[in-house]
């Protein structure tokens, strides 16, 4: 086990810690108050466009889903009313099905790209 400081070693101790503080203080420098106020600005406005930007996204997200929902129900209907065409042309209907599922994530990637 340590043995218990004594006062003198206590003393040194709180010494040194004081000068390393009172040096630390001397030597920061503090930015200038039109510094300080530009990157609140900033900040500021970074902070409203994230907030303004948050209904549009979630709108976006609701118009995907409702294009989905579509594409399904009008898939459904068209199983429904002409089976014996569909399946007649299985083929090109699945070509296009797959080059719309390769086109999509490009197009979505060039429609979010920013400048």
């Amino acid at each position: 086990m340590m043995d218990a400081l004594d006062d003198a070693d206590a003393l040194e101790i709180e010494r040194a810690l004081r000068e390393d503080h009172e040096g630390l203080c001397h030597a920061a420098h503090l930015p200038d108050a039109g510094l300080v106020w530009w990157r609140a600005t900033i900040r500021a406005r970074a902070d409203a466009a994230r907030i303004a930007e948050h209904p549009i996204a979630v709108a976006h997200s609701i118009a995907g889903a409702c294009v989905v929902a579509l594409a399904c129900a009008l898939g459904a209907l068209a199983w429904r009313t002409m089976p014996e065409l569909i399946l007649q042309n299985a083929v090109p209907l699945v070509a296009a099905l797959a080059l719309c599922l390769l086109v999509a994530p490009l197009a979505v990637i060039l429609a979010l790209a920013k400048d």
